[in-house]
């Protein structure tokens, strides 16, 4: 048998990746149930955890005048996003790319709004939690107005990655083979121009990345896991004590029997955003403008299948309920064991939705290796980043390759 070299070893590496995506593409359609039924069932537990409160609270939330605004806003996300887990699978209307495409828009718009009108109607700006602490988990911590304006930021960059899916599966795919010879070598030229402009407007907001505040998950379990060893014989209480920078420092105490499990979702959390940057935000984008046909085995456009609608709004609703569950907290509606559970199961179906045909399946496996590969040599240039990828990717096609020889 002989050696496998040149030419040769790109198709054999490249049918190899190709299996990859078979395998990944031949998820039935179990795990998409699952991961709905994981999110429906999070609104029956929250909807019921509101309506039963006999506190004077509960729904009562989005009726005080203080931060109206936020409040309306919110009411008004919650029940979109409700009634988009109602309709996944409505399908069969004529004008479901539109409704598709009308509903992600709304859904991104306002969950943006929601998160810029808490920051701004209350004064989370004065606060600084301990270090380790961030208010999303921790039962004494609150939520910081730097956490609601960094989220806003990839609540912009899930929006226009929806308009971008939407836009390019609707519109893109060149019947090439009709053409030959200088013409053929042209239209392909024109199409990667195309998909280059295409590719650069929808990763251009990382430019002002930088602009946003970062909050890191490994700096919270990190400072955890020092303060506990530094801090055995000094324990500290539950307690709020003044900033000399006229903030409020808000301490927790370490010893929590929660703080394990905290320090395991700050975890997750890490890996969960490096494959959400790399494989579902890069990744796809790339590998979208890479696609000779963009869509699925059933020429279905990738953003009106039921998989992909699960996931992304199990996306946008994991953004928006990291805040509100922790005010539930604070207001006693949900215990922080209740509120755990909800954002456990949150967490796993998006996991489970994630890894679907129709969205893992989408991603050239080459495309999410590059990319991640490129973001730890060359880091805070995603924009760079990315576009080096898609030349790489796209040129390095072998359908590339055989349409201009």
């Amino acid at each position: 048998m002989e050696a496998i070299g040149g030419k040769e070893s790109l198709i054999f590496f490249k049918e190899k990746i190709a299996a990859v995506g078979v395998m990944w593409s031949s998820s039935n359609t179990n795990s998409s149930s699952t991961a709905l039924i994981g999110l429906q069932l999070f609104f029956l537990l929250l909807l019921t955890s509101l309506t039963l409160s006999n506190k004077s609270t509960g729904l009562k939330l989005f009726t005080y005048h203080h931060g109206r605004i936020h409040r309306l806003s919110g009411l008004f996300h919650l029940c979109w996003l409700v009634y988009g887990a109602s309709f996944i699978k409505n399908n069969h209307h004529h004008n479901w790319h539109t409704t598709c495409l009308q509903y992600d828009i709304l859904l991104g718009l306002s969950g943006i709004i929601t998160t810029l009108t808490a920051s701004y109607s209350f004064p989370h700006k004065h606060v600084i939690n301990r270090p380790g602490e961030s208010g999303t988990l921790s039962q004494s911590a609150i939520v910081t107005q730097s956490e609601m304006v960094e989220h806003s930021f990839y609540q912009g960059v899930n929006l226009i990655q929806a308009v971008y899916l939407h836009f390019v599966t609707w519109t893109w795919g060149v019947a090439v083979d009709n053409y030959d010879g200088d013409e053929r070598f042209r239209i392909v030229i024109q199409e990667f121009a195309k998909r280059f402009g295409m590719l650069l407007l929808v990763t251009l907001p990382w430019v002002v990345r930088k602009r946003f505040p970062v909050n890191s998950f490994s700096a919270n379990w990190k400072s955890n896991v020092e303060m506990n060893n530094n801090n055995n014989n000094n324990q500290h209480n539950d307690k709020v004590e003044n900033n000399t920078n006229g903030g409020i420092r808000v301490g927790t105490q370490l010893g929590s029997n929660y703080l394990w499990l905290i320090n395991g979702m700050y975890r997750f959390k890490k890996w969960q955003y490096v494959f959400y940057k790399h494989v579902i935000l890069h990744g796809l984008n790339i590998s979208i403008a890479a696609s000779h046909h963009p869509t699925n085995h059933n020429n279905t456009p990738l953003p009106l299948t039921p998989q992909w609608r699960t996931f992304w709004l199990l996306l946008n609703t994991s953004y928006v309920m990291e805040f509100f569950l922790q005010s539930l907290v604070k207001r006693r509606v949900l215990t922080q064991r209740y509120m755990m559970i909800l954002n456990f199961l949150l967490m796993i179906s998006a996991s489970i939705a994630s890894m679907e045909s129709n969205v893992l399946g989408q991603v050239k496996v080459e495309a999410a290796l590059i990319s991640l590969c490129l973001n730890f040599w060359n880091r805070g240039h995603d924009v760079g980043n990315t576009m080096m990828t898609f030349i790489i990717v796209y040129f390095g096609n072998q359908q590339f390759v055989r349409r201009i020889i």
